[in-house]
């Protein structure tokens, strides 16, 4: 069956693996049972639904009265039903408004740049696909892979100032994107005192700040864990100071909203977004019109947006998260000593455990245009268990017949854990199949791709063979 599906872990039948399907830890939780009890309540009027006005009142709860749809007059929460479309509807309609504004390079490059600590694929892709070009400023300890630091998520605040400081290039930036946790460099969280001194950096010359909130939650854990000052706080109050750093936030409900479908797009009200694009609130309330229904519950049904109003409420729990990431921290270890080498990404993050291909297939001889880890997410199927390749195919591209990896590079296979799904002992038994292919690593074979090559986001739809 792994053959019949040309390689490719999303093609897969899910009811088909035994073990642990570890390729996304997005729209995969097991829900509470206070969440249950809620979608049971649900309101599924067409317009206006209760379960709407809860998710206004929890967004405020959750991330701080600065949110608070004051105006009535300015809408400031946008529902979507999930997160990657939340980024469309933001890119789309940005796009459309900076359309106006008749900037060119005059060579067919993007005009707008938009710098993030690092975009994951799909926001890139969204990036792209509405004219942008998107730029990752990864922080020295990422790029030099230091395994002590605890925030190697941050953004590269030198480089960024750079940016901003050339007017030349500043007029190009629309705004700054910030990913909590910061899922395309591992899993690896972002400080607060990052988030203020790229929020003061921003602000200073005028720029909206947005956050990828994704795994909002997660990362205030870990600020809460190792960043001094913040040990006595709880994580309720971690991440309403991180919020306070920002102009808007998107979020795919489906990581930290803790449910399986939703997102949202939120505005500050007088922040920077706001005041830059005083265009942007109606232009986003017609998109959603067009795409997802009426705004008030945004693609989604009234009873999801009860579960997600629980799950938001769930997701601060101290309780809650030091079991979820300890066991992520539990399984990255494991992995470790299955294979008897450190080839996970260190310190482990919040969601997922991610092999570092680089290490794993160091010596083998295996090229990048072999694309290894494609090898080893179709093998660890034969083996029982999902996982997914965030590496040189996911994130590289095929230009003009030549692959180009992504800059700076990524190389990884990600085993995302669902919140609230796995015992330790299944992750055990999926850290044994990622050891024993580490044994055998020698005989794994590269792949060749049969179709998809040159599309973009290629690994979604690829179809690929094993190499004689």
């Amino acid at each position: 069956m792994v053959e019949a599906v040309g390689l490719n872990v999303f093609k897969f039948p899910a009811r088909m693996i035994p073990g642990c399907d570890l390729l996304t830890d997005s729209g995969t939780t097991t829900m509470t049972m206070r969440q249950w009890s809620q979608l049971l309540l649900g309101d599924e009027s067409y317009g206006s639904n209760e379960g709407y006005f809860e998710f206004k009142e929890q967004v405020v709860e959750t991330f701080g009265p600065q949110w608070e749809n004051l105006d009535k007059d300015f809408e400031n929460v946008f529902l979507f039903h999930q997160g990657r479309a939340a980024e469309n509807g933001l890119f789309t309609c940005l796009g459309r408004i900076l359309e106006t504004r008749g900037k060119s390079t005059g060579d067919g490059r993007p005009w707008y740049i938009i710098p993030s600590n690092g975009h994951f694929d799909t926001t890139m892709a969204n990036i792209e696909a509405n004219g942008f070009e998107g730029r990752n400023l990864f922080c020295k300890e990422a790029l030099a892979k230091d395994r002590q630091a605890r925030f190697k998520g941050n953004m590269d605040v030198a480089g960024l100032e750079v940016l901003l400081d050339d007017p030349k290039m500043r007029e190009r930036v629309p705004l700054v994107y910030l990913t909590i946790t910061n899922n395309t460099g591992g899993g690896q969280p972002v400080s607060l005192e990052n988030m203020r001194r790229v929020s003061e950096l921003c602000h200073t010359h005028g720029l909206p700040l947005m956050f990828d909130a994704c795994r909002f939650a997660e990362n205030a854990w870990f600020i809460r864990q190792f960043e001094q000052g913040h040990q006595d706080r709880s994580i309720a109050e971690v991440v309403r100071l991180m919020f306070e750093q920002v102009d808007g936030f998107h979020i795919s409900l489906k990581k930290d909203g803790l449910v399986n479908i939703g997102g949202a797009l939120v505005a500050k009200e007088g922040g920077f977004l706001s005041k830059n694009y005083p265009e942007l609130q109606a232009a986003l309330t017609g998109h959603q019109v067009l795409v997802e229904g009426h705004p008030t519950y945004g693609g989604l049904a009234g009873r999801d947006l009860k579960g997600a109003v629980e799950g938001l409420k769930t997701v601060v729990s101290r309780g809650f998260l030091d079991y979820r990431i300890s066991q992520v921290q539990r399984f990255g270890a494991r992995v470790d000593e299955a294979c008897g080498a450190d080839v996970v990404i260190k310190p482990v993050g919040g969601h997922a455990v991610y092999l570092d291909l680089d290490k794993f297939f160091e010596g083998t001889g295996l090229s990048d245009e072999q694309f290894p880890g494609i090898s080893l997410t179709a093998l660890l199927l034969v083996a029982g268990h999902r996982l997914c390749e965030l590496g040189v195919y996911a994130f590289g591209r095929n230009v003009g017949g030549k692959e180009v990896p992504s800059e700076p590079r990524v190389n990884n296979v990600r085993a995302a854990v669902p919140r609230l799904c796995y015992e330790d002992i299944d992750l055990r038994a999926a850290a044994e199949a990622i050891g024993v292919l580490y044994e055998q690593r020698e005989g794994i074979p590269g792949v060749e791709v049969e179709y998809g090559q040159d599309l973009p986001m290629r690994h979604f739809v690829s179809r690929f063979r094993f190499k004689e």
